[in-house]
């Protein structure tokens, strides 16, 4: 029968089993720290944001009493200065068979010029001839295929008609029929003269017809004003791209070097521009063209936070667009920190750091976030942060 063995314990197996016991323990409490916190780290991200937000315009609404017609003489987005006409506006009163009885003594003037002219060569004239036929085919043309510019052209013809008329008053020996013509031509002239009114530029900048009724309240100097419950207002309607106007305004004059895109996130949402940073910005229906913008400032209400951009580019096919979707985004590099590291706090952001005493609070910005990281900076340079230092999730 086999004889059982006594196992004894010495002091050795006692004092190992003690450090086991402890290397167990630490290691429990760091998991159970790593867990609830970590060290802060250095790293890059790229933030991109897609966001609808609102265009606000450096500009001018020029507006008149009211009318009965108006005939625009420059195109939209065409590039303005001083004193350059854009419009004759036509008061209450005016009837288009002054003008029809204008037109009619022009051409008896002109049919006139050619008799007395009938069977003397001149070069000069023909010419001109030859400009207006080609420039009324033009004309023609393009009223069948829809593509080009009417306005322009138009504008191009009335010049070589005045050419022509000039032409011949200095070129005809005036008959006494043909003076009485003058006359009669210079009455209506003077008649009709006394119901228009030709509207000029006040400035440099770019001529826009379109009004969606924000041009007051989304204005280059009404920014101080702008706040979270104007912007998601407009945001909740479609403004009128169609050209609808109030009946006393005739069109805007825009400064195309400076202008503003406005939108919300979340007062909760730590992400948000940062004044002063740089930002891209592409917009919806603008392809092949990214604008590059300076973030102004971000103000929380309780309706969100306002993001404003600063742009100095020039505005191009954002001249009428008010609502519009875009996509937000830079490159930065700063401290990374798990997204659920960062705590909000009457809508700013914050992270806790390990102090000697205990922990303390730093107000921080969020630059950039990907569903499971933040890149932060600290908000007051008085009180930095710092890679290797230890943080607590709130």
């Amino acid at each position: 029968m086999a004889r059982r063995r006594k196992v004894r314990f010495t002091g050795k197996f006692y004092i190992l089993l003690a450090f086991v016991l402890i290397a167990a323990t630490v290691s429990m409490a760091l998991l159970l720290s790593d867990s609830s916190g970590g060290t802060l780290e250095t790293g890059a991200m790229r933030m991109e944001l897609s966001v609808k937000g609102v265009v606000i315009r450096d500009e001018m609404s020029i507006s008149v009493d009211r009318y009965d017609r108006v005939a625009f003489e420059v195109a939209e987005g065409a590039e303005s200065y001083e004193g350059m006409p854009v419009a004759k506006v036509y008061k209450w009163g005016y009837s288009d068979d002054m003008m029809q009885s204008l037109i009619t003594v022009e051409a008896q003037i002109y049919e006139a010029q050619k008799a007395l002219l009938s069977g003397v060569e001149n070069a000069d004239l023909a010419n001109i001839e030859l400009q207006i036929s080609q420039k009324r085919l033009q004309i023609r043309t393009l009223a069948l295929d829809g593509e080009g510019d009417m306005l322009t052209l138009e504008n191009e013809l009335k010049s070589l008609l005045a050419q022509r008329k000039e032409y011949l008053r200095s070129t005809v020996q005036p008959t006494e029929a043909l003076n009485t013509l003058y006359a009669t031509e210079a009455a209506k002239q003077e008649q009709l003269a006394s119901y228009v009114t030709e509207i000029t530029a006040p400035g440099n900048g770019v001529i826009s017809f379109y009004f969606d009724g924000y041009e007051q309240a989304l204005n280059y100097d009404k920014l101080d004003m702008l706040n979270a419950e104007l912007i998601a207002s407009v945001l909740k309607n479609t403004a009128d791209m169609a050209g609808g106007s109030a009946e006393d305004l005739l069109y805007r004059l825009v400064n195309p070097n400076l202008w503003h895109f406005a939108f919300l996130t979340d007062k909760d949402e730590p992400l948000r521009t940062l004044a002063g940073t740089q930002y891209t910005v592409a917009f919806e229906g603008v392809p092949d063209t990214q604008f590059t913008a300076m973030a102004v400032s971000t103000t929380a209400y309780d309706g969100g936070v306002v993001n404003l951009l600063e742009c100095t580019e020039p505005i191009g096919p954002l001249l009428s667009a008010r609502n519009i979707n875009a996509t937000v985004s830079m490159e930065a590099s700063g401290i990374i920190v798990p997204l659920d590291a960062i705590g909000m706090r009457d809508g700013s952001a914050y992270i806790t750091l390990r102090a000697e005493n205990g922990t303390r609070d730093v107000a921080v910005d969020v630059l950039a976030e990907d569903g499971e990281n933040a890149l932060i900076q600290a908000k007051d340079a008085a009180d930095p942060i710092a890679a290797g230092q230890r943080y607590v999730k709130p």
